[in-house]
C-alpha cells in the first residue's frame, strides 16, 4: 500500500468516526433553534456549536428579525436557516445571483436572489445586519424575516449522515 492509499484510508476511518460527532452537533443545533424563539438563536447557536463541548460545524446562520409565527415544523425551519459553510457577507457577496446555499435541511438550499451589496436578499427576504458575529468557523448574519423553506428550498427532510459524510470527506480530502 502507497502513502496516499495509507491517507486516503486514514482519513475515510477517521471521517467515519467524526462525522457521527458532526451530525450529532448539528442535530443538537437544529433541536436547540427549533426550541428557542428567534431573538435567542444567536446565543443558541454559540453555545451548541462549540468546540469545547462538541464538534464544531463550519457554518452560517441566518436569524430572522422577528418572532413571526411559524406554523410550520420548528426543525425544518431552523434546519433551513443554517447553511453547513462559513459565509461572511464579503464570501455572500461572491456568490452569483440565482445561486443556492446548501442548508441542514436536506435537499433544500436558500437561493441568492439579489447580490447587490446594498440590498442582498435570499429567498427574497433582505439581509438586514451584515455580520453580527464572524470567527474561523461561524458566521451570523440578521434576515428580515423568516425564510421559507417551502417556497424556495425544494426539500423536507432533516440532514441525513451521507451528505453530510460526503461534505466532511470533501473537506478532509481539500486539506491532504
Amino acid at each position: 500500500m502507497n502513502l496516499l492509499q495509507f491517507l486516503l484510508l486514514s482519513a475515510v476511518s477517521v471521517l467515519a468516526v467524526v462525522s457521527g460527532t458532526v451530525e450529532e452537533t448539528a442535530r443538537e443545533i437544529i433541536d436547540a433553534l427549533a426550541h428557542a424563539p428567534f431573538e435567542e438563536w444567536s446565543s443558541v447557536f454559540l453555545e451548541t456549536n462549540d468546540r469545547i463541548r462538541a464538534e464544531v460545524i463550519p457554518s452560517t446562520l441566518f436569524i430572522p428579525n422577528s418572532s413571526a409565527n411559524v406554523s410550520d415544523d420548528r426543525h425544518k425551519v431552523a434546519a433551513y436557516h443554517v447553511v453547513p459553510e462559513r459565509l461572511e457577507f464579503a464570501d455572500l457577496l461572491l456568490k452569483a445571483s440565482q445561486s443556492r446555499l446548501p442548508t441542514l435541511l436536506n435537499g433544500s438550499s436558500i437561493l441568492v436572489t439579489n447580490n447587490s451589496a446594498s440590498s442582498f436578499t435570499v429567498d427574497g427576504v433582505l439581509i438586514i445586519e451584515l455580520d453580527i458575529y464572524v470567527d474561523s468557523f461561524m458566521a451570523i448574519h440578521r434576515i428580515a424575516t423568516p425564510l421559507d423553506y417551502t417556497t424556495y428550498g425544494g426539500g423536507s427532510k432533516l440532514i441525513s449522515k451521507w451528505p453530510l459524510f460526503t461534505f466532511m470527506l470533501f473537506t478532509v480530502m481539500w486539506f491532504i
